[in-house]
């Protein structure tokens, strides 16, 4: 493949992830609006036509493995997994 091959490659991969933070940006602003009307009609269910919308609460718990290797090493390291890939970085 030729190095203007490969330009144009990047460029398009530039221009995609420019495509997909935007639409992402899009989905957030309206999820906001979605939320905003659920709390306007004071519920957390609703169903739109053939869509089904639910507002949950979740409790999620992690671990501060920061905090873990500083109190406890020898478990941290017990229990800590290595996982090795490939990362393609495109600046």
């Amino acid at each position: 493949m030729s190095m203007d091959n490969l330009l144009a490659l990047v460029e398009q991969y530039k221009e995609a992830a420019q495509l997909i933070e935007a639409a992402q940006a899009e989905q957030e602003a309206i999820r906001d609006r979605i939320k905003e009307e659920l709390a306007r009609r004071d519920t957390n269910s609703l169903e739109v036509g053939c869509h089904k919308i639910k507002l949950t609460d979740y409790t999620q718990t992690r671990l501060d493995s920061k905090a873990i290797k500083t109190v406890a090493p020898a478990l941290y390291e017990q229990y800590s997994k290595t996982v090795s890939g490939k990362r393609l970085t495109i600046n």
